[in-house]
């Protein structure tokens, strides 16, 4: 079957209805994803893309959430973009007060997560630190996802400003997930959700892979200067996620093999990474590239809220199903309370979108 190739973006191209598809996509990705997570589904070879039995919001999943509920990338989102907000500019320690805060309310926290977070509280040295070392302690292992998956309110917010768009997006990652392609996919992706905000209503999908190359080029640079010590694994990274935009560009994306697993792979940032922008190239429409990712299954929650994003920021907030944004943003409510309604409610993460 051959792929199905995307159509124009169909809402306004004003940036505040990309930028608020960015960022309700990534919500909505995560909740739909989250009750698949672990699973590993049946689901057609590539170019051919899942039509879905799982199309709704369900709750439930191995974290039990809410329906319409999101975990830790939709949480953690909320808590990058309060401080945007607030600060009107990135500053990494605040964030990582803002993080430390949101650990002991935290819904779906992942195991490598909760390992940074571990570290931050017991360790007694620089918590800016924390990433890095347990890194370092696992032998400079693979790659998680999560930096990634909650990166889509820096691309936004800095959807004008290159240099502190990179900046935030390297520091981000860092003070969780510390492993250059970590830190470069979040770079590559916000590259892409940036120029979608203000490219007006030519944008093309080729369009965001050029933006991600050179985003991940000034990003690779900048690490560069900045991480002597590992300048090895940040050439490996930036090539590493050369090929994956190289791969998203085929109908097979290579997701199902030897080097790269959807549901194997260690290096889950970058089955994310890959698999996102395939979508982007591939899929019709918002609601056919995320019913795809989440019925594959895998990190169906985190895959959700990345390829959410950027097709969110391709295509608009009016892509998204109604029922799904509606779903999203009445969860926990309309009387919640506590934090995970008051703080780290995907509602508040909207507010970020620019006027």
């Amino acid at each position: 079957m051959p792929p199905r190739r995307p159509a124009a973006p169909v809402s306004d191209p004003h940036p505040r209805l990309r930028g608020r598809g960015a960022l309700l996509g990534l919500a909505v990705g995560d909740a739909l994803g989250a009750p698949l997570k672990t699973r590993r589904l049946p689901a057609p070879p590539f170019p051919q893309l899942a039509d879905g039995l799982f199309r709704e919001l369900k709750g439930g999943g191995p974290f039990e959430l809410r329906r319409g509920q999101v975990g830790e990338s939709g949480q953690m989102a909320s808590c990058l973009g309060a401080g945007l907000r607030e600060l009107k500019s990135y500053d990494p320690d605040d964030m990582l007060r803002r993080y430390l805060a949101w650990q002991g309310h935290a819904v779906g926290m992942s195991e490598s997560t909760r390992e940074v977070m571990t570290e931050l509280l017991e360790s007694g040295l620089p918590r800016a630190t924390a990433a890095r070392r347990v890194w370092l302690r696992g032998l400079r292992r693979p790659a998680g996802n999560g930096s990634l998956a909650r990166t889509a309110p820096i691309g936004v917010f800095f959807h004008k400003d290159a240099q502190a768009r990179v900046q935030a997006s390297l520091a981000d990652s860092a003070l969780t997930h510390f492993d250059p392609c970590c830190q470069l996919a979040c770079a590559a992706l916000n590259g892409s959700i940036a120029h979608a905000l203000g490219a007006g209503e030519k944008l093309k999908t080729e369009d965001l892979i050029t933006a991600a190359i050179s985003g991940l080029s000034v990003a690779s640079a900048s690490l560069g200067r900045s991480a002597a010590d590992y300048v090895q694994e940040v050439s490996r990274a930036t090539a590493a996620l050369r090929e994956d935009l190289a791969a998203a560009q085929r109908d097979d994306p290579l997701l199902y093999g030897p080097d790269l697993h959807l549901h194997l792979h260690p290096d889950r940032v970058r089955v994310a990474f890959r698999l996102a922008y395939w979508e982007l190239l591939h899929a019709p429409g918002f609601e056919a590239g995320v019913v795809d990712v989440i019925n594959r299954g895998g990190d169906a929650d985190v895959n959700g809220a990345v390829t959410g994003a950027l097709l969110g920021a391709f295509h608009g907030e009016e892509a998204i199903p109604s029922g799904w944004r509606q779903g999203v943003l009445e969860a926990l409510g309309p009387w919640g309370s506590g934090p995970l309604w008051t703080l780290y409610h995907p509602r508040h993460l909207l507010l970020l979108a620019p006027d």
